[in-house]
């Protein structure tokens, strides 16, 4: 059984099931017994993405994996997954799910017997956390790719210098840098002249002028 096929958002794992009935089909007490202790399947996320070749493509996936939580790999032949680890909102501290009954149909599909804590992950050639990971990657085994992604950002000028986030962000954090009112004598004041009660008693004798 293709588990890629059933479910794409989750890793793919080697070789058939002996047990040839559907994920479906299981008994509630199966899948209890099945996932005791584990939860790695409510940790995550993975969608199949395009394979990169041009440059600007590679620092694309450079920059996404500059981001906590975000990693890409490779399957044989060469099929590229981007993975978000990522908690599940409704997995309860019990390691349950809190909306099970009315949880997604790709949960329900998803087939414990088939899952990488008990079968080697499928073909994975290549894991990147890191988005320099990726790039000696691409130095070792794609070199005149590497050398595109070079001349690409050599082509591209740099943006202007921004501010310190770090520093910005300690600063938040100890009360040096606040977010106020903008001073009265920067707000045009585009009110009518006098005060509520004489505006209303010009407009009454306006109208009983007409």
């Amino acid at each position: 059984m293709n588990r890629r096929a059933a479910d794409p958002h989750h890793h793919t794992v080697a070789g058939p099931l002996a047990d040839r009935r559907r994920a479906s089909d299981l008994a509630a007490e199966e899948n209890a017994d099945l996932c005791s202790g584990c939860v790695t399947c409510c940790t995550y996320i993975t969608v199949e993405v395009d394979a990169p070749r041009a440059a600007w493509e590679y620092d694309q996936w450079i920059w996404a994996l500059y981001h906590r939580g975000v990693s890409l790999y490779v399957e044989r032949p060469e099929r590229w997954f981007v993975h978000f680890g990522t908690v599940c909102e409704h997995l309860n501290q019990a390691g349950r799910c809190d909306i099970h009954g009315r949880h997604p149909v790709l949960c329900r599909d998803y087939d414990p017997r088939s899952c990488e804590r008990r079968r080697p992950l499928a073909d994975v050639v290549a894991w990147f956390d890191r988005g320099d990971e990726l790039e000696a990657w691409l130095a070792r085994q794609r070199p005149a790719h590497y050398q595109r992604l070079l001349a690409y950002r050599r082509q591209t000028p740099a943006g202007p210098p921004v501010a310190d986030a770090l520093a910005d962000r300690k600063a938040l954090d100890q009360g040096l840098i606040g977010i106020s009112e903008p001073a009265a004598d920067t707000i045009p004041d585009t009110r009518e002249p006098g005060s509520p009660s004489d505006r209303a008693r010009a407009r009454r004798g306006a109208e009983e002028r007409t």
